[in-house]
């Protein structure tokens, strides 16, 4: 058998049939192993990849240099804290992934696996390479991020294959002489360190694709910035680059940049070399935090405080943050940027926008939070595809009437402006679904507010009663058209009569609404009189007093078509049930009475209390707090045999009745 996969299978040990086979790829990952006898690498000595990922190993056998085919090895994720020594002895070893352990070193012979490629070790407590660690010259790929290491050895530079280095979150200080001798790197990532400052010469320079030095101590950058010819993403944010951090040929050679983030430093100036980086999509030179994290009075922006004016020469910018820095003016060619898809000029100093703003045809986000504009351009309204605008914290005190045009305007934030009444064009903007006007000075002109029509924002569902919102009636949900028949009763007014009412309280249709005060008969009153052989099915005026000669109910008599028939069948059902407990009943449950009249009676599960409350326009209650079903409809020779007032309309429905339960709570978080 080539290949062997047991998978998260619940595995405590390896199974004797796979240590007695002679596969080549073996796969035990997440399984709960905790160690390898000493006879795994004894049988397996054909592996050439075993991969033991997710398990809860802490040690390796001390044999495993008998598995001498092994081209690959994977341990993440578990327990390990020490490598032995026998490791090294893997000659044709080219892949070894060790995330997640807690490893505190790694063997002092690990430079003997020559053929060793990949090597990933993150994600352990490291604090120091061995010394000989630079004699991996196959080394292509090497991960030490997120462990403790403070410094690199000399031989470091040694690693002349390397391509990829991946040294972010650790302690590094400062970089040894060597690692300017790396001469094919083409991804440094050197991310949340404490590094000072950086090699005045790298021979990766020129093959160097991708640098990350995010959240460093760096002051200045080196002159070999200016030749990374082949760099396309340069990470900088959250250093203490101050000034104009750029020598200006960096414009001149960088050409295939397409990402600068220098986010959160103390930039004051750009050279004018900038405008020629024209292949750059994405450039942050605003606050390193995003939106959500953004300080009112702190600023982590940068300190520019003008745009020289190549920067208009940008053509395929699509993406710019300025947010949190000192800017006063625009440049009037700024419009020329059009390809910009998301511009963020928050918490500036801006006063006025160049008439060229509106020229940003294909522009969907604009943040303008916290300057001092006092009035908008009219070529403002030509945005017409952005989608958010945020235009809090100014001084505005009108809105121009080209507004009207931005008919994509989805968000709209004015709050904390110096506007005294609603702006007429905002109520055009059928798109609108988020409107800010909190903090102006609205005065009573307030009230002009609710001519203003959204949609809806909420999702749209099936107009159903499971749908509805707790303490909330939507209008666009109503019951059934055989639900509003329900009761057979063609005119509601004869629901003004407490007899009528008191007939009819079994019916789910006729409940009574949340807070109305409860006419109906207690059930209690009825299996009293029950008890002494008192008959009311003569009745015909159902408030007066009973009589004793009125004859026995039949229910074969009525003709359940008849709607008075109906009401007065179900007086006498309700006498026959002593022991129902209605739906919004405060007082406790009856318990059943020691009655002839009673006895042979079907058991009526209580309803819970509901406290949902329903438009009183409806006739019909919207929510249910359980699940209904609807009782037996079929003929029964049983004299006892129960009757309820929706037992009447049931030959109508081709269906079961069936309502399900809503969860106690479930929409309390709705928007309205």
């Amino acid at each position: 058998m080539e290949e062997i996969c047991l998978k998260s299978q619940g595995l405590e040990d390896v199974p004797d049939s796979v240590m007695n086979s002679n596969c080549k790829h073996l796969n035990l990952d997440f399984n709960d192993i905790f160690t390898l006898p000493s006879t795994f690498c004894e049988n397996l000595t054909s592996l050439t990849i075993l991969s033991i990922n997710g398990n809860n190993l802490v040690t390796l056998p001390g044999n495993i240099c008998l598995l001498s085919e092994l081209h690959e090895l994977y341990l993440k994720e578990n327990y390990i804290a020490k490598l032995p020594e026998t490791l090294g002895e893997l000659k044709h070893l080219q892949e070894l992934n060790l995330i997640g352990n807690q490893l505190k070193q790694l063997p002092e012979n690990i430079h003997s696996l020559c053929q060793l490629v990949m090597l990933n070790v993150s994600e352990n407590i490291i604090e120091s390479l061995p010394n000989t660690f630079g004699n991996l010259e196959c080394l292509s790929f090497l991960n030490l991020s997120y462990n403790s290491i403070e410094y690199l050895p000399e031989s470091f530079g040694n690693l002349t294959n390397l391509k990829t280095l991946d040294l972010s979150s650790n302690s590094l200080m400062s970089l040894p002489d060597s690692f300017q001798n790396l001469p094919s790197l083409e991804i440094l990532n050197l991310n949340s360190n404490k590094i000072k400052t950086l090699p005045d010469t790298f021979l990766s320079s020129h093959t160097l694709q991708k640098l990350v030095m995010c959240q460093n101590h760096l002051s200045h950058i080196p002159p070999w910035f200016s030749e990374m010819e082949n760099i396309k993403e340069i990470y900088l944010s959250d250093n203490y680059l101050s000034k104009t951090p750029f020598p200006e040929e960096f414009g001149e050679k960088c050409l295939n940049l397409e990402l600068l983030d220098l986010s959160g430093n103390n930039i004051t100036g750009l050279p004018n070399s900038f405008g020629k980086l024209t292949n750059l999509s994405i450039l942050d030179l605003g606050s390193s935090f995003d939106e959500t994290g953004r300080n009112p009075i702190l600023s982590n922006g940068n300190e520019l405080v003008c745009l020289p004016n190549s920067f208009c020469n940008l053509k395929n910018l699509s993406k710019l943050e300025l947010d949190e820095n000192q800017i006063e003016v625009l440049p009037e060619e700024f419009g020329c940027l059009k390809n910009l898809t998301y511009l963020d000029l928050s918490k500036n100093k801006l006063k006025v926008l160049p008439e060229s703003f509106g020229h940003f045809k294909q522009l969907r986000v604009c943040l303008l939070s916290m300057n001092y504009l006092t009035y908008l351009p009219p070529s403002f309204g030509m945005l017409k595809v952005v989608e958010e605008l945020k235009l809090d914290s100014n001084l505005l005190e009108y809105l121009p009437e080209s507004f009207e045009n931005m008919v994509a305007l989805k968000s709209l934030d004015l709050y904390n402006n110096k506007l005294t009444k609603v702006p007429e064009v905002v109520k055009k903007l059928k798109s609108l679904k988020h409107l800010e006007l909190r903090g102006n000075d609205f005065g009573s002109s307030l009230e002009d507010l609710f001519n203003i029509s959204f949609k809806p924002s909420y999702q749209k569902r099936d107009p159903n009663l499971e749908d509805n919102w707790r303490g909330r009636v939507r209008s666009d949900i109503k019951p059934d058209a055989w639900v509003e028949k329900k009761s057979d009763i063609p005119d509601r007014k004869c629901l003004e009569n407490d007899s009528f009412r008191e007939a009819l309280t079994g019916a789910a249709a006729l409940w009574r609404r949340h807070g109305e005060k409860d006419i109906r008969r207690n059930p209690k009153e009825f299996s009293d009189l029950a008890v002494n052989g008192i008959d009311f099915t003569a009745e015909k005026d159902l408030n007066s007093e009973p009589d004793d000669e009125s004859e026995d109910w039949n229910a074969d008599d009525f003709n359940f078509e008849s709607p008075e028939i109906l009401i007065e069948a179900n007086v006498q059902d309700t006498l026959e049930t002593g022991e129902v407990e209605y739906w919004d009943d405060d007082a406790e449950s009856y318990s059943s009475k020691s009655s002839t009249a009673c006895s042979s009676a079907k058991d009526v599960d209580p309803v819970e209390e509901s406290d949902w409350e329903t438009s009183s326009e409806e006739q019909f209650p919207n929510n249910f707090q359980r699940v209904y079903r609807h009782p037996s409809t079929k003929e029964s020779s049983d004299d006892n045999m129960q009757f309820t007032p929706s037992d009447f309309h049931v030959q109508r429905i081709s269906r079961p009745e069936v309502w399900c339960a809503v969860e106690e709570g479930q929409f309390d978080d709705a928007e309205s």
